[in-house]
C-alpha cells in the first residue's frame, strides 16, 4: 500500500510576472503554477501549503512548500517532475519527507526578508527586477539607528495597509542588519512574522529618514503610538527589490 507522505520543499522564484504568491482567480500566481504541476504529475486536484504569502513583484530564496501524496517512487524524482512543468523562473528543491504533523505556516519560529537596494544614478539591466534604483545620498548612521530601533517587540500597526491592520499587530523583529554589496544596500529583518507591506513600510521610512527628509523622532513615535494616526505619512516601497530569504522551524530543516 502507498502511504501518504507529507513532502515539503523549498521553493524559489522571481516573482516579476506573477501576481503574488497566493492563488487567485487569474492563475498567473506562484501557488497557481505549482499546483498545477504537481496535478499533471499525480493526475489529480491537489492544494499546497506555504510559509508566506508574498505580494505581486515580491521574490523568494526560501519559500517552503508542502504537499501531502502518495507517491511510490524517490523524493528526488517528485522534485524533478514538478521542475519539469514549471517556468523557469520558479523552482523547487531539497525536497524531505516531513512529518504529517508539519505545516509550512504554521510550525515556523522566524520568517527572514532582505530589501535590495540599487546606490546608482543609473539604472541596472541585471538587477532592475531585484532591486530598487536610488541614487540620493544615504546617511548610513541614520539608516543604523533605525535598524536599531526597529529590533525587539512593538506594535507595528503604522506599518502596514489600514485596510489589512490584524486585531494584534504586534510583532517581534529578532534581528536587523544592513550589508553592502559593491554597489547593492541590503536591509535585512529576521521576525517571528510580519504584517502586509510591514517590510515595504520600515524600508520606505527608513529612507526618509537616511536622506533626512523625516526626523529619526518620527520612526520612534510610530512604533510608540498604540493607534494608527493620520499624523503618520507612510512611506511604502516597491516590491522588487523584496526577497523572502528563509523561514526556519523547530527540530526539523530543509538545508
Amino acid at each position: 500500500m502507498i502511504k501518504n507522505n507529507n513532502y515539503a520543499m523549498i521553493c524559489e522564484y522571481e516573482g516579476t510576472k506573477y501576481n503574488g504568491f497566493q492563488s487567485q482567480i487569474t492563475h498567473n500566481t506562484i501557488q497557481d503554477k505549482i499546483e498545477h504541476s504537481i496535478n499533471k504529475i499525480v493526475n489529480s486536484s491537489i492544494s499546497i501549503e506555504y510559509a508566506g504569502r508574498t505580494d505581486s513583484g515580491v521574490h523568494a530564496k526560501h519559500q517552503v512548500i508542502s504537499v501531502k501524496l502518495k507517491w511510490n517512487h524517490d523524493p528526488i524524482k517528485l522534485q524533478n517532475a514538478i521542475n519539469n512543468y514549471l517556468p523557469k523562473d520558479i523552482r523547487v528543491k531539497n525536497i524531505k519527507i516531513a512529518p504529517q504533523y508539519f505545516h509550512p505556516r504554521k510550525s515556523a519560529i522566524s520568517r527572514s526578508y532582505e530589501y535590495s537596494i540599487l546606490r546608482s544614478d543609473d539604472s541596472d539591466v541585471f538587477t532592475r527586477n531585484t532591486a530598487l534604483q536610488f541614487s540620493e545620498d544615504l546617511n548610513l548612521y541614520y539608516i543604523k539607528k533605525c535598524l536599531t530601533l526597529l529590533k525587539g517587540q512593538h506594535n507595528f500597526r503604522n506599518f502596514c495597509k489600514e485596510d489589512s491592520i490584524p486585531e494584534n499587530p504586534i510583532r517581534i523583529l529578532y534581528d536587523t542588519s544592513m550589508i553592502k554589496e559593491k554597489n547593492i544596500l541590503k536591509l535585512k529583518f529576521k521576525g517571528s512574522s510580519f504584517l502586509r507591506h510591514q517590510v515595504r513600510f520600515m524600508v520606505g521610512t527608513i529612507l526618509k529618514i537616511g536622506t533626512k527628509k523625516t526626523p529619526i523622532k518620527t520612526l520612534k513615535m510610530m512604533l510608540e503610538s498604540k493607534n494608527s494616526s493620520n499624523f503618520f505619512i507612510k512611506y511604502n516601497v516597491p516590491p522588487r527589490g523584496l526577497c523572502l530569504t528563509l523561514v526556519e522551524y523547530d527540530g526539523f530543516s530543509l538545508n
